[in-house]
């Protein structure tokens, strides 16, 4: 059997460890059923994105709501307009 080192931040592992406690295992469990999910899926076991939140286009739209608030523009619309809007 062989043995895996990594290094983590002190924050990242306990945080780690506390949600595979919470699932009834150890760290050290949790990890080797992400490798076999790995293994299986020839993949990583989930599909690495990007938070759509911290786009640029949705920083961009941030910002400028916050400018306007602060101008006191402000938009009113009620629930079936927003609706139509998607």
């Amino acid at each position: 059997m062989a043995v895996l080192q990594i290094r983590l931040d002190d924050k990242l592992r306990k945080d780690a460890q506390e949600v595979a406690q919470g699932l009834g295992m150890d760290l050290t469990t949790a990890v080797r059923i992400f490798l076999n999910q790995m293994v299986i899926d020839s993949a990583l076991p989930f599909k690495p994105e990007l938070d759509p939140f911290f786009s640029h286009k949705n920083q961009s739209a941030l910002k400028e709501s916050i400018a306007q608030g602060k101008n006191g523009e402000f938009i009113k619309k009620n629930l079936a307009e927003l609706k139509a809007m998607e």
